[in-house]
């Protein structure tokens, strides 16, 4: 899982281009592949040439079962989680398109750890000398209270090169089965018939195109 070829990396840029290309028709899309909201990721695609480009985001929570990485068994379950969001069997294709997994990247998973997300670290960082009051505020939480300002996203992409290319009308995944806190992904892609917006979820792991 090394660095993307320039090949994968061209992939990468079409994504983002189509995504804010999609423009106002997709834009209630690309806010909630954003926001972070337990049970509910996100999974960009594009296609080109034989091959498909996957990225996807997801709330670390819909992976681990928690969002705060503090002991040693815990960072034994974020190790397997790396490896189980590797296997090329997770994400599905049509049988007749014969793709194979050529390329997985996992961001954190060289050094163990995942990204997590501060609101207000940007300013803490930069602001040593910040409003004591309002730091203390930040701090003393009640013990029910859940802080929204810190939470951890897990990213994945993978490139997957197809024999028949011309074949390739489905995307399905074992996602649900392997990560069973998570309950949706919302789909946004690039096939060759066009753009294609729709979800997988539990009760229906496949989309086709």
């Amino acid at each position: 899982m090394g660095h993307f070829s320039p090949k994968a990396a061209r992939l990468a840029a079409v994504i983002a281009w189509a995504t804010v290309s999609m423009g106002a028709s997709a834009e209630s899309h690309t806010r909630h592949a954003d926001a972070h909201i337990h049970g509910e990721g996100g999974l960009n695609f594009a296609i080109e040439g034989n091959q498909i480009y996957l990225e996807l985001k997801t709330p670390g929570f819909d992976i681990l079962g928690f969002e705060t990485i503090t002991t040693e068994e815990q960072h034994h379950k974020l190790e397997e989680a790396y490896k189980q969001l590797g296997s090329a069997d997770l994400w599905r294709f049509t049988p007749a398109a014969s793709c194979k997994l050529v390329e997985a990247k996992i961001p954190g998973a060289e050094n163990g750890h995942a990204e997590t997300h501060n609101e207000h670290g940007h300013d803490e960082h930069h602001a040593e000398k910040h409003d004591e009051h309002e730091h203390d505020e930040h701090h003393a939480q009640k013990p029910d209270e859940h802080d929204e300002s810190q939470h951890m996203d897990i990213e994945a992409t993978y490139v997957y090169q197809c024999s028949d290319i011309k074949k390739l009308n489905s995307l399905g995944t074992t996602f649900f089965t392997t990560f069973p806190n998570s309950e949706e992904l919302k789909i946004q892609g690039i096939a060759p018939k066009g753009q294609v917006f729709s979800h997988l979820t539990q009760d229906k792991p496949e989309v086709r195109f």
